[in-house]
């Protein structure tokens, strides 16, 4: 299905391009809903609000997020997680945080799938420059 998908947006680039932008405005946008909810400041043995739905929503979000990129197909994968790094200190410096703890642990993991994501881009691009310098 998700296959179907790309070959109908590979056939109207501009249709790939928009459906890019949006995974990557609601990547953001799950980043800074994370930021505000803090989902480890929720129940009942902390002072925030009781754990519901609402407070998970940045999940389904980031899920829809990351599937409207792939789907676009861009052929590279560190924006994805360089956007939500920045979105969420971005939302953390305006102030309203939810929870600390999910702020540090978005930004660690941000950083830890941007330095992945990057690795994974340049690494067969190395291999070929190599491999063309050993001949």
């Amino acid at each position: 299905m998700i296959h179907r998908l790309q070959q109908r947006l590979r056939r109207h680039p501009g249709a790939a391009r928009l459906v890019s932008v949006a995974g990557l405005l609601l990547i953001a946008a799950a980043a800074t809903t994370g930021v505000r909810s803090g989902v480890t400041a929720c129940g009942p043995q902390t002072a925030g609000p009781t754990c519901t739905v609402g407070n998970l929503g940045w999940l389904a979000l980031l899920v829809v997020g990351v599937l409207a990129a792939v789907v676009a197909g861009s052929g590279v994968l560190w924006p994805l997680p360089a956007i939500w790094t920045v979105a969420a200190l971005l939302s953390a410096a305006r102030g309203d945080v939810g929870s600390t703890t999910f702020v540090v642990v978005a930004v660690v993991l941000g950083a830890v799938a941007l330095g992945t994501a990057i690795w994974i881009d340049v690494a067969p691009h190395a291999r070929r420059r190599r491999a063309r310098r050993d001949e």
